[in-house]
């Protein structure tokens, strides 16, 4: 058909008016006009209205009037494509789809449900699931030894059952999944329970010495003998440690060349005790190492501090000691730091390794691992010990193994293979009471000046607004200056102590604390010891003889992380904190320097509390951490059960400040729960008037490991 020139320039005309058209319905996408959509697209599909042939009508046809009823004459006679679509589709439907594929059904997801199984005793594991499954439930049923609690909702198997549980479950994946307990758990647990250790071959040991040991005592030894001479006493600090391990030092004297490991302050302690319990032992081959240069020799036996350990590491390798005894073992708890390198390398070589520590864990499982570690090297690797028990897992700083997970499980591990740990409590019932009470100091002695005033609410402010590192590096300032803040508060506390004319111990951190009291002392006249990490070693065996025994000494002023172990001053019923510390293991190891056998009267353990200070925020630390080491079995201590007291003022007397369930007074504090939760920590006033000062937010400080390290080394 031949078309003229008129007509082709027509039809480019509506052509381009179509184009326009579909830019326009694009642009009324926005607006979300289904309508107008639809009908752009309709007229799109039938590429508009066609040039009359008759070169009449030449305007373009709008949309309405092309889509308008009765409308059939504009396009003339010569339009039956167009006629037929208009007769099949409905002006305001969606063109037909032409090959167009079926839209795919949504999936349905189902919820996984995953079972985590973790041993609650020698024979039996537990399985806590995050969901219901049916299935799931119908082969929880098939087990022989289930057992439902209703109460939490959980159910418990006999550890024989394990792998056919395993095996059930596996069946159902991926709608459940059972998550494992480790091989190195099931490998020690699959001989179910063990005999106590035979004490036969206690008759090996020296007879003035196994004379000397109570029953519990002579219980640790065996049951270190049973492990091959490799083995962690955690017993409770008081309760005679280093005799057991003095008599298993000699039970392995075979073994020998033997090193003991300890603090500084105790080197002459250890040497002592020794030259008494093993008489046999030649004087001259008992050697303490005093610097890096001193000669090791042929020694038999040879004391030295973690300090020296560090320093002299490549001699005493050479020497190679085939008995390792490490006293206050969880100095080791840092696995990047040298003196933990040293002894993971001595302990590799030697034969026999004692781990002595009544807190091996200060504040988080992942502190056990080194010690671990030393006794069995091929127990497991650190990553799988970090998941299985510190909620290990991958961040965008590193690798976190700072939490906590399987606590019971970690407990019955550490009893079954490694440790043996007995409370005072339990071994010694005839010991005497000790009670705790926690101090309210009289508000009018604090601020004694404005600039110290204005620090403490600096550092508030910047510890509650503060994150990450900066929030630990200020509170560790609020910490400093709340010594300066609280310490004529606390001397004047001491000279209402003085009238009771009773010997006493008080302990503190900082110098400017322990200076402010030795002042005060010395100008009440009263005759008292001091030692901190300035004090010599040679003069500490002196200092606590002159306690001990002269009875016109009352006060013995310690440094908190000096003193806390090693030392014995049962001549004292008294022992006060003029500063508190966040380690609840430090704390108990500072009480039990009265606290221990050969104490004949009870002992009162007094904390000294200021409000508004830094001591709101670090005794809920406290609490934190010492829920956790309990957990585990690493701490019975319970520093909530303390007797809350005012410290008493100008006018009056001591009055009561908390009831003695440890809550506040008119309050609703409920009373203790079952032994194996602690109760909750009863509140300062000043935690509950700050909404700023929060348990979660304390969480973020226990993280970094260092936090303790530096506390430890802060000396201001």
């Amino acid at each position: 058909m031949s078309c003229t020139a008129e007509e082709i320039a027509e039809k480019r005309r509506i052509a381009i008016e179509r184009l326009n058209a579909r830019k326009k319905a694009l642009e009324n996408q926005t607006n979300n006009n289904r309508t107008g959509l639809a009908v752009v697209n309709n007229v799109a599909t039938n590429k508009g209205p066609p040039a009359s042939p008759s070169g009449t009508n030449k305007s373009p046809m709008s949309i309405h009037a092309f889509y308008g009823a009765g409308n059939e004459s504009t396009f003339g006679k010569s339009t039956p494509s167009y006629q037929a679509n208009r007769g099949t589709t409905h002006p305001y439907s969606k063109p037909a789809p032409k090959n167009e594929t079926p839209s795919k059904v949504a999936p349905i997801f189902v919820r996984t449900v995953t079972c985590a199984c973790s041993l609650i005793s020698d024979t039996r594991f537990i399985v806590e699931t995050n969901g219901f499954n049916e299935q799931m439930v119908q082969e929880f049923k098939q087990i022989p030894s289930k057992n439902y609690d209703a109460g939490t909702k959980k159910w418990t198997f006999e550890l024989k059952d394990y792998k056919t549980l395993q095996d059930r479950i596996a069946k159902l994946n991926p709608q459940v999944v059972i998550g494992p307990i480790p091989n190195f758990v099931l490998q020690e647990f699959a001989s179910g329970p063990k005999p106590k250790p035979s004490r036969v071959c206690l008759n090996a040991i020296e007879p003035s010495l196994l004379g000397n040991l109570l029953e519990f005592q002579k219980e640790g030894v065996a049951f270190t003998i049973d492990k091959g001479g490799r083995a962690l006493i955690a017993d409770e600090m008081g309760l005679g440690k280093t005799y057991q391990a003095i008599a298993l030092a000699d039970f392995y004297q075979q073994d020998w060349p033997l090193l003991i490991c300890t603090t500084a302050s105790t080197r002459d302690s250890w040497a002592k005790k020794i030259r008494e319990l093993l008489p046999h032992i030649p004087v001259h081959q008992i050697v303490g190492l005093n610097s890096g240069q001193d000669y090791i020799g042929d020694c038999r036996v040879l004391i030295s501090s973690y300090s020296l350990m560090e320093r002299c590491a490549d001699q005493l390798l050479d020497r190679g000691f085939g008995m390792l005894v490490f006293d206050e073992s969880h100095t080791l708890k840092n696995v990047k730091a040298k003196c933990t390198t040293v002894a993971l390398a001595l302990a590799k070589k030697a034969r026999r390794v004692v781990l002595l520590s009544g807190t091996p864990a200060l504040s988080r499982p992942v502190e056990l691992f080194t010690q671990l570690q030393m006794l069995d090297g091929k127990f497991c690797g650190f990553k799988q010990y970090s998941t299985r028990y510190c909620a290990g897992k991958q961040t965008n700083f590193g690798w976190n193994a700072t939490g906590q997970s399987n606590l019971v499980e970690l407990n019955l591990l550490l009893a079954r293979k490694f440790m043996i740990r007995r409370t005072k409590d339990e071994v010694m019932s005839e010991l005497t009471e000790k009670n705790r009470e926690t101090v309210m100091l009289d508000p009018s002695y604090m601020w004694t000046n404005e600039e110290v005033e204005g620090n403490m609410n600096s550092y508030a402010s910047d510890y509650s607004s503060s994150k990450g590192r900066q929030r630990d590096e200020a509170l560790i300032k609020y910490y400093s200056v709340t010594a300066e803040a609280k310490a004529p508060a606390v001397c004047a506390y001491l000279k209402q102590v003085l009238k009771e004319k009773k010997k006493f111990i008080i302990f503190a951190h900082h110098h400017h604390m322990l200076d402010a009291i030795g002042k005060f002392l010395n100008k009440q006249k009263v005759s008292f010891i001091r030692i901190d990490g300035s004090t010599r070693s040679d003069m500490r065996g002196t200092l606590v003889d002159k306690f001990q025994t002269d009875v016109t000494c009352l006060a013995a002023v310690l440094s908190l992380k000096a003193c806390n172990a090693g030392i014995t001053l049962t001549a004292a019923q008294l022992v006060l904190f003029a500063e508190l510390d966040w380690n609840p293991s430090t704390l108990a190891q500072a009480e039990s320097r009265a606290h221990r056998i050969g104490q004949v009267d009870n002992v009162t353990v007094r904390y000294l509390i200021a409000q508004k200070t830094a001591d709101d925020v670090i005794w809920k630390m406290l609490q934190s951490k010492q829920e956790t080491l309990s957990r585990v079995g690493l701490c019975n201590e319970d520093f909530s059960d303390a007797a809350y007291v005012k410290a008493p003022s100008n006018a009056g007397n001591i009055e009561p400040f908390l009831n003695k369930t440890g809550g506040i007074a008119g309050s609703n504090s409920k009373g203790p729960l079952d032994a194996f939760v602690l109760r909750s920590p009863a509140k300062l006033p000043e935690a509950q008037a700050n909404p700023n000062v929060e348990e979660s937010s304390l969480a973020n400080f226990l993280n970094p490991d260092e936090d303790d390290d530096d506390l430890a080394g802060l000396e201001l």
